[in-house]
């Protein structure tokens, strides 16, 4: 039960953090910074698919 409120406690606290950041600096979720997060995961993502997939190989 205290784990569960302590928990909602803690979401509600991250939420607000969240809102007072967005609020502090709006350019954070600007079109230009999220087409260049999203290109800098997709790069990430495949980098990580082709490690994992010569991993597989190495093992077998």
């Amino acid at each position: 039960m205290l784990v569960g409120i302590l928990t909602t406690i803690g979401c509600a606290v991250l939420v607000w953090l969240l809102i007072q950041s967005v609020k502090s600096n709006p350019a954070l979720f600007s079109k230009e910074n999220l087409n260049k997060s999203s290109m800098t995961l997709g790069i990430l993502t495949l980098i990580l698919i082709v490690v994992v997939g010569f991993v597989v190989m190495m093992l077998r």
